[in-house]
């Protein structure tokens, strides 16, 4: 057994033989998250019976962009609908420029940074991948696109886009906006522009990006009910980049360093081949971490998953 401490989150490393045979010593442990060792597989009824849940490292949010913005916005509420005028009245009332650039160069890369890294200065556990992608980025700039919005000379809102046509998807890579801009919905208008260019370029899905399958502890559960509320489904990552593959099984002690709730995105684990794209049924479940009971169903948006319940969790 080994502790570890990984952004505030305590976790007890265990194996096969900790799970199956000290069962009553796992349970008790004074950690934040008892996790499985990779490449452990024991049996799933005594994983389930002790309360793990069996996760994929990472989830690509989807959605079908259809013919037409009207063909994509019907199948969201009419909450999120008048969202996306609203998005767009606000660039047009308040005088915003949109600019959508095929292809990313050094001087586009810079000016996207500002934002992104205010935006990353208010998150406690932010990681600046986007510098830790810059060069591979900046080498292949033809196979992306951007999408900023301009009050007078500064960005508000700053996307980065991969266009991966093998895949019939335009995959947002990084995307940063200024409080103002999230406040007034400019965000859902710079989007809606990017799947413009999308359609127009032959594309038939976008993508919001990959995230953690935990939702309140890296990323938070305020991004799930955006990208999901916009009409977006969660799938494995590993359906597109076989490289971001894996799952991770852990059994949640304590919220102490979690937010209350907390969301888990599950894999079935006796599953033994991922689903096809684009095709696959849905394959993954949602878990509602909270220290009282509520439903999962009743606060975010559970359309795209196969199941979804509340998980108890006392400390």
């Amino acid at each position: 057994m080994e502790i570890i401490e990984q952004d505030d989150l305590v976790i007890a490393k265990v194996t096969r033989d900790d799970v199956e045979h000290d069962a009553r010593a796992v349970a008790e442990l004074s950690v934040d998250v008892v996790r499985l060792h990779d490449n452990e597989d024991p049996d799933p009824a005594v994983l389930d019976r002790l309360g793990f849940l069996t996760r994929p490292r990472w989830v690509n949010w989807l959605a079908p962009l259809g013919a037409s913005e009207e063909e994509f916005t019907a199948r969201v509420s009419g909450t999120e609908r008048r969202n996306i005028r609203l998005g767009r009245r606000a660039v047009q009332e308040g005088g915003l420029r949109l600019s959508v650039r095929s292809g990313l160069t050094e001087e586009v890369f810079e000016e996207f940074l500002p934002v992104y890294d205010a935006q990353l200065a208010g998150m406690a556990r932010g990681k600046d991948y986007a510098r830790r992608f810059r060069t591979r980025l900046l080498d292949n700039g033809d196979e992306y696109m951007s999408v900023f919005v301009y009050d007078g000379r500064k960005a508000v809102v700053t996307s980065i886009w991969w266009i991966r046509p093998g895949a019939s998807v335009l995959q947002m890579r990084f995307s940063a906006a200024a409080p103002s801009a999230r406040a007034s919905r400019v965000m859902r208008a710079a989007y809606a522009e990017a799947f413009r260019f999308a359609r127009e370029h032959g594309l038939s899905y976008a993508s919001l990006g990959n995230d953690p399958s935990l939702f309140g502890h890296v990323v938070q559960p305020g991004l799930f009910n955006f990208k999901s509320r916009l009409g977006f489904s969660a799938v494995p990552s590993a359906m597109l980049d076989p490289h971001l593959g894996g799952v991770t099984t852990d059994r949640f002690v304590s919220l102490r360093a979690l937010s209350d709730p907390s969301l888990v995105v599950t894999v079935d684990p006796t599953a033994t081949a991922l689903p096809t794209w684009p095709d696959a049924a849905p394959s993954l479940d949602l878990v509602l971490l909270s220290r009282s009971p509520c439903d999962a169903a009743g606060t975010f948006r559970t359309e795209g998953f196969r199941s979804s319940r509340t998980m108890v969790i006392q400390r």
